[in-house]
């Protein structure tokens, strides 16, 4: 019987003068990729109807405007996990004094750094869905938070969210081979 190939990492991994730096693809749900585009084609004419209706005065247009800024704003987080199973990724670059954790998207990206220094129990944590929490439904998309963890000052910083525990065990072991991260 044959066994079964082991899994490689999908994180790209490099170390050079930028630092020691994580490229983490986004997660691909084939089925949602596929799905949200066909379900976004009906969203846009329910906003288009919307639309046309506000405009022409017909209806009580406080509840269409308030129906409309929700409906535009759930479409626009569908376009946007869609965009981000596309062609999103995180990059985590490690180097002398600062931890950079930066989201990348069609060449726009939001960067935060943190200061190596307080940087403190790096580890794999995976989180638990809680359905009130709306970053645990952004998470199935694979946008926030994420398996490798660590503290900074009171809050836990939480990256890769597109990787799995043992992948997300490769990364911290490769950054604390090369970095001493202070315990808890």
């Amino acid at each position: 019987m044959p066994t079964v190939p082991v899994p490689a990492m999908r994180t790209a991994v490099s170390d050079g003068p930028d630092g020691l730096t994580f490229v983490v693809p986004s997660r691909r749900q084939w089925f949602a990729m596929l799905f949200l585009p066909v379900w976004l084609v009906g969203w846009l004419l329910g906003e288009v109807f919307a639309v046309r209706g506000l405009i022409s005065g017909k209806g009580p247009s406080l509840f269409l405007l308030v129906w409309l800024t929700m409906w535009t704003l759930g479409g626009g987080l569908a376009l946007l996990g869609w965009l981000w199973m596309l062609a999103g990724r995180e990059r985590l670059i490690v180097k002398p004094g600062v931890l950079v954790h930066r989201l990348e998207l069609f060449g726009l990206h939001r960067t935060r750094e943190y200061d190596l220094s307080q940087v403190r129990n790096l580890k794999v944590s995976p989180e638990s869905f809680n359905p009130w929490n709306m970053g645990s439904s952004f998470r199935m998309w694979g946008l926030g938070g994420g398996v490798v963890s660590f503290d900074y000052g009171a809050r836990t910083i939480r990256v890769a969210a597109s990787v799995d525990e043992a992948e997300g065990r490769m990364i911290v072991n490769r950054i604390q081979e090369r970095y001493a991260i202070a315990a808890g």
